[in-house]
């Protein structure tokens, strides 16, 4: 007797989580929908074998409806990235197309949808051990986006019976990084680290391969319908020691210089304030919710999708960036292309 293979839909697939997710998915069998961007490069998504493309935004809501007929499960890991932007432009892509992703899943009788947030949820003070039970905390834009999108995930839950799942990564790195890599590249080009606080404060990190492993854990578990769940690598380390791990694994130096809070905090916000006027793109290392977060503690508890769902981190500090590293390299040549058309 032939066995049915399952059906999903990703949003945001040429993105880092998506990606990976999808490649995953279709070596377990599953058939794919990729929502890709009309102008998007899908790359290398229109030779991996099983995904059916489908061309829409996150604002065409019969794109999207015709990719969530019939699927089993919804991953939404289509979102605007954290710096910069409109307050217009954060509403509409992680607010209003979260709900039209909803509004699909409801009308495509989606078994499951499994929804990826952020810890930025929680905001930017200090967190060291936070759980799920923390209250959630707007710092900027992004977050409140975020906030305001996971509310809408609840709400089609509790008053529509959607069966919803949302995952909150930490800092996300890995293999196809268009964020952290190239700034940490930058940084040992310089060959110095600007660190607020000295880099004492914690931060969490996790390999895009064990966000995948949680996202396929929150689709399969029955329990974990309605419920939210962070996920890090599970390590305790500070901004510092991350540095050192980089300059190891590039076996190079990397100077560190402190930097008083209150004054990098200052010309942050004067720096972003000033850019968003004026619309151009200011450096991640200068904009105030990086320096806020890099100036606070943010480390995640963890325990709630290890005790529920099964979680365990897989892949440390150390190997998954020889792996980014190792991946950067083989494709430095063409990332250099892409960014210079």
């Amino acid at each position: 007797m032939r066995v049915r293979r399952p059906t999903a839909l990703v949003t945001g697939a040429t993105g880092l989580v998506g990606s990976h997710l999808t490649e995953r998915l279709v070596e377990e069998g599953w058939r794919v929908r990729a929502l890709v961007r009309p102008h998007s490069p899908s790359g290398w998504l229109g030779e991996v074998q099983g995904v059916q493309l489908v061309i829409g935004e996150l604002g065409d809501r019969r794109a999207l409806r015709r990719a969530a007929e019939g699927a089993d499960v919804v991953f939404h890991c289509a979102a605007r990235p954290p710096l910069g932007g409109r307050r217009e432009q954060f509403y509409r892509d992680n607010v209003q197309g979260t709900v039209n992703v909803l509004d699909a899943c409801l009308q495509g009788d989606v078994e499951r949808l499994v929804h990826v947030s952020t810890v930025d949820v929680y905001g930017y003070r200090d967190h060291d051990g936070a759980d799920e039970r923390t209250p959630l905390r707007a710092d900027g834009l992004y977050s409140w986006s975020k906030i305001e999108a996971e509310r809408a995930v609840m709400r089609y839950h509790e008053r529509y019976g959607l069966p919803a799942v949302i995952v909150r990564p930490c800092l996300i790195y890995g293999p196809r990084d268009r964020h952290l890599l190239p700034a940490l590249l930058e940084l040992a080009a310089r060959g110095r680290a600007w660190l607020v606080r000295g880099g004492r404060a914690l931060i969490d990190l996790v390999y895009v391969g064990d966000v995948v492993e949680a996202l396929l854990l929150a689709a399969e578990a029955r329990e974990a319908v309605g419920q939210a769940y962070n996920v890090t690598d599970g390590a305790r380390r500070t901004v510092r020691e991350v540095l050192g791990v980089f300059a190891r694994a590039l076996d190079r130096p990397l100077r560190c210089v402190r930097v008083p809070y209150p004054l990098a905090y200052g010309v942050a916000r004067a720096v972003s304030a000033l850019g968003d006027l004026l619309g151009y793109s200011v450096p991640s290392a200068l904009r105030w919710e990086v320096i806020k977060a890099m100036g606070h503690h943010r480390h995640f508890s963890i325990e709630k999708i290890r005790r529920e769902l099964g979680y365990e981190p897989r892949v440390a500090l150390e190997a998954g960036l020889r792996r980014t590293l190792a991946w950067h390299d083989e494709h430095a040549r063409t990332l250099q292309a892409v960014r210079q058309e």
